[in-house]
């Protein structure tokens, strides 16, 4: 496989990442905005009700169709990672016990297990931007040796 092919490929790999991950936002904003019985009952238990369900929905709805839009991509994936890292929050706090469905009793007793969809969601997006985008790949090594030593002991200097 040539150089061109590999490139080809990690950049279709990446575009189906974020497709799919902007669906899934758009799908989960959807049926929060449809507010069936189970969603209610678990955003409920994570403290969210009524209108802030809504905000929520709207949120996760925008952030999907600015990640998915290429000309916003950017902005979309600072909207995501933000999204998805108060879900992961949102998924560890103590939160009491207020139904009897199944899931909120599940993810009562295992608060990690209902944040990995989050986490695995927010990887998702960050290996799409990855491979679709070559030029959000960058080096922090490279950075730093571009900084002449002396700046960076000044710097040093200042802080201490």
């Amino acid at each position: 496989m040539t150089d061109c092919q590999k490139l080809q490929s990690r950049i279709r790999i990446g575009y189906t990442l974020i497709r799919f991950v902007g669906i899934v936002l758009l799908f989960s904003s959807l049926i929060k905005f449809a507010y069936p019985a189970k969603p209610v009952a678990y955003m409920s238990f994570l403290g969210y009700q009524h209108g802030k369900m809504f905000l929520v929905a709207a949120i996760e709805m925008a952030s999907g169709a600015l990640f998915l839009w290429r000309a916003t991509r950017a902005l979309g994936l600072l909207l995501v990672s933000s999204y998805f890292g108060g879900a992961i929050a949102a998924h560890l706090a103590s939160h009491p016990l207020n139904s009897n469905a199944h899931i909120v009793v599940f993810n009562f007793h295992h608060p990690y297990l209902g944040a990995l969809p989050a986490v695995v969601m927010l990887a998702t997006a960050w290996i799409g931007v990855y491979f679709r985008h070559p030029e959000a790949r960058w080096n922090a090594t490279e950075i730093i040796a571009s900084v002449p030593p002396e700046t960076s002991r000044s710097a040093i200097k200042t802080a201490a």
